[in-house]
């Protein structure tokens, strides 16, 4: 009789062991995200834009907060330009009329990308000018570099981390 509980026990034990290990396993959180920059042509003029692609992949398994991607371009001089809309152009407004707040974070679910494209075409503005449209100018010939970056973050309180991709290309008016 003495046999028996120890049997009980045993299978007891087993059945607990197995249950235990036969659960859902869990993933660990991973947080990944990759950003990507594509130029063409390599060298470009008024006739043939520079057009710029940037994609941000969220590649690990969970949800990114963002704002979307941009860009900046230094000239040749290594100052930065402003050239692909004009600073003193109206914020963009909703279909209902309503203005669209520029700082509003928008998720990035995992498996999912964010992608834009830009042109340069050349047309640079004159910052500081107090009216719009602002003044335009043609971009000097020289090597220019493309910076593309991301910011994103996990959760609040909003600890941000910043992706950058550089490339560059050659202006030739």
């Amino acid at each position: 009789m003495a046999l028996l509980p120890r049997v009980t026990l045993v299978a007891g034990a087993l059945a607990v062991f197995l249950q235990a290990g036969c659960g859902k396993a869990t993933r660990p959180t991973i947080t990944d995200v990759d950003l990507a920059l594509a130029v063409a042509p390599a060298a470009g003029g008024p006739s043939l834009p520079i057009v710029a692609d940037i994609r941000a992949s969220n590649v690990g398994n969970t949800r990114v907060w963002h704002y979307g991607v941009g860009l900046r371009v230094l000239g040749p001089d290594g100052a930065e330009v402003v050239w692909l809309w004009d600073p003193n152009s109206p914020p963009p407004v909703a279909p209902s009329g309503q203005v669209l707040p520029p700082d509003m974070a928008v998720p990035l679910e995992p498996g999912r990308d964010f992608t834009r494209r830009f042109d340069f075409t050349g047309k640079l503005y004159v910052t500081g000018h107090p009216t719009w449209p602002s003044p335009t100018y043609p971009a000097p010939p020289g090597t220019y570099t493309m910076i593309a970056y991301f910011r994103y973050t996990t959760s609040v309180p909003w600890k941000w981390i910043t992706l950058e991709r550089r490339t560059t290309f050659a202006w030739v008016p």
